[in-house]
């Protein structure tokens, strides 16, 4: 398995296909598997990287007090170490603000974004019911004596863990959603370590993009669900309001999981846009190249990228 060895951790990631390079970033509480459908698609025209955020997927746990300008640090060393000279992002949900993040920070080698179901700020009911969720397990744990377990540990779920799945679903999906993205989406949150989804929440809950916006300057594709109850669209008008070269797409029938519920129409979307500000990829590819940043190796030492 291909992991990029940090100094406190590691993260793991996915390449495939041949092209220009486009990164592909999950949003919180997900991990790379949320892209299914985007990867083997996009990956027919471009060079594809994905990876688990740290605390995600495979990647090392999330350290205290990591915010997204972490993560931006962490997609700078994997930037540098493939020696991506130009990129294009495609973020969704938190995803997109560590795109905003490294863009502002790196603002000639990005040559595009797409923003998927993106916040231009936190959401103070997202932070309240996630508190309120946490301290409610606490209390739960501290009154449960056939219970003894501790609520931090790795390998535990807690109470309430079921309900809070499915206000989860809730909250993601459109009330069309296929039933199998449903299920698989509900066994994948299911399997989060308690400690690192609280740890997530902390990240970004009171991240503002504000400041990241007016120094956006590349084409950007902000796309949406029109029944996102996460991340509403009168969010992505503001962030199209805000950046000054946007596009705006709303889709029908499609909540904050629109990759995963309307996936043909999304890549649709991301080909058609990538292609008409100029970063286009090659054609003609249908077969996936995998391959490692680096070499053959299944770590990678540390190499830390550019920094502001």
């Amino acid at each position: 398995m291909p992991f990029l060895a940090l100094e406190d951790g590691k993260l793991f990631y996915e390449i495939s296909g041949k092209g220009r390079w486009l990164v592909l970033i999950h949003g919180a509480w997900a991990s790379h598997e949320w892209w299914r459908w985007q990867g083997a698609e996009l990956s027919r025209r471009y060079r594809i990287l994905s990876y688990d955020l740290r605390g995600h997927g495979r990647s090392s746990p999330l350290p205290l007090g990591y915010t997204v300008d972490g993560f931006s640090r962490d997609l700078e060393i994997l930037v540098h170490r493939a020696g991506m000279e130009e990129l294009a992002l495609i973020g969704w949900s938190l995803g997109g603000l560590i795109s905003l993040r490294y863009c502002a920070k790196n603002p000639s080698q990005v040559k595009a974004l797409v923003l998927i179901a993106t916040p231009a700020q936190g959401d103070p009911k997202l932070k309240r019911r996630i508190q309120f969720q946490y301290w409610h397990a606490r209390l739960s744990l501290m009154f449960n004596l056939a219970a003894p377990r501790k609520y931090d540990r790795l390998d535990q779920s807690f109470p309430g863990e079921r309900k809070r799945v499915e206000e989860e679903l809730n909250d993601l999906l459109h009330s069309a959603a296929p039933p199998e993205v449903r299920e698989w989406i509900r066994a994948d949150l299911e399997r989060l370590p308690s400690r690192d989804y609280l740890a997530i929440a902390k990240s970004f809950w009171d991240w503002k993009a504000e400041k990241d916006l007016a120094r956006v300057r590349v084409p950007t594709l902000i796309l949406a669900g029109e029944e996102d109850r996460r991340t509403p669209p009168a969010s992505a008008r503001e962030l199209h309001l805000k950046i000054p070269d946007s596009s705006l797409m709303i889709l029908a029938q499609a909540g904050h999981c629109l990759p995963l519920e309307r996936p043909e129409r999304v890549n649709r979307e991301i080909t058609e846009y990538l292609q008409r500000v100029g970063y286009g990829g090659e054609s003609g590819f249908r077969t996936l190249e995998e391959q490692r940043i680096g070499g053959d190796t299944s770590e990678i030492p540390f190499s830390r990228g550019s920094q502001e």
